[in-house]
């Protein structure tokens, strides 16, 4: 076993970022208001109009995010936030239950649920992923 972690890729979030996580939940990333959200849709009747209820969830994004793995396949991240306030700061490479203390502890988590931060994470990776693969396609054609 080896506690040696590898880079694996690095994303910028430089653009609202939207994530299906429940039936009519959506995890919204707003770099341009700096903060994350919980959207809920509701709609009785379809002759209803629909109603949307946004709900913050950290007053905080994640600017850039790294991601590690060991040999273990155990993650880690290496994330720069940027708060509501403005400020910035660093955390180096840690667990998400660390990562998830930090911002507890910095006061701006509003709604207390790790799996949120794991979703933004997870989704901001993807979707750097899939946009390089997107690119390296149009390269080839």
């Amino acid at each position: 076993m080896t506690n040696n972690y590898e880079l694996i890729t690095t994303a910028t979030v430089d653009k609202s970022m939207i994530r299906k996580i429940g039936e009519n939940q959506y995890l919204k990333i707003i770099p341009s208001e700096r903060i994350i959200q919980i959207s809920t849709i509701k709609q009785n009747k379809i002759t209803e109009p629909i109603e949307q209820v946004d709900e913050i969830i950290i007053k905080a994004y994640p600017k850039e995010v790294g991601l590690f793995r060991n040999q273990n396949k155990d993650i880690k991240y290496e994330t720069k936030w940027e708060t509501s306030d403005g400020e910035t700061f660093d955390i180096p490479s840690s667990d998400i239950k660390t990562i998830y203390s930090l911002l507890q502890a910095k006061k701006i988590i509003i709604v207390d649920n790790m799996l949120h931060l794991s979703n933004v994470l997870s989704m901001i990776i993807k979707q750097d992923t899939l946009e390089k693969k997107i690119a390296d396609i149009k390269d080839e054609i």
